[in-house]
């Protein structure tokens, strides 16, 4: 039997302290839909990353800019939509972090770790802003 959809909404300022408030919000509704904690730690870390990149990239830390976070509880798994204000940026140009030209980079390996901890990733780039949407699917053996 698959659980009812639900929506819950978090929208914060545009400041790393409020790190630890986007991820008791999150884990708490994980938590309650029964994943295990190795996939509560790909959800922790996705979702502290993608929120972390709307924060620093495309806010430049201004707090007067929100970051929303919509997580949605699906029937056969848990969505987290983390939407900013900011430029965007094309996905499909971000210069993949493990060839030899970009491997000693301290940076760029965001999407590529959020890609192959979360089973769905999709970056829409919006009129006024990005949202990027994770999934992950509720699977009890894993």
């Amino acid at each position: 039997m698959t659980a009812p959809n639900r929506t819950e909404i978090l929208n914060i300022p545009s400041s790393v302290d409020q790190i630890e408030k986007v991820d008791e919000f999150v884990e708490s509704i994980a938590t309650g839909m029964g994943f295990t904690q190795d996939a509560l730690a790909d959800i922790g870390i996705c979702v502290t990353e993608l929120v972390m990149n709307a924060i620093v990239h495309a806010h430049k830390e201004q707090a007067d800019i929100p970051v929303e976070i919509v997580v949605e509880q699906r029937g056969d798994g848990l969505a987290v939509r983390v939407r900013d204000y900011g430029p965007g940026f094309d996905t499909a140009k971000v210069p993949d972090p493990t060839s030899p030209e970009h491997i000693f980079e301290d940076h760029g390996r965001g999407i590529l770790i959020v890609r192959a901890m979360m089973d769905d990733v999709t970056c829409t780039r919006l009129a006024d802003g990005m949202a990027i949407e994770v999934f992950k699917r509720l699977n009890h053996s894993a």
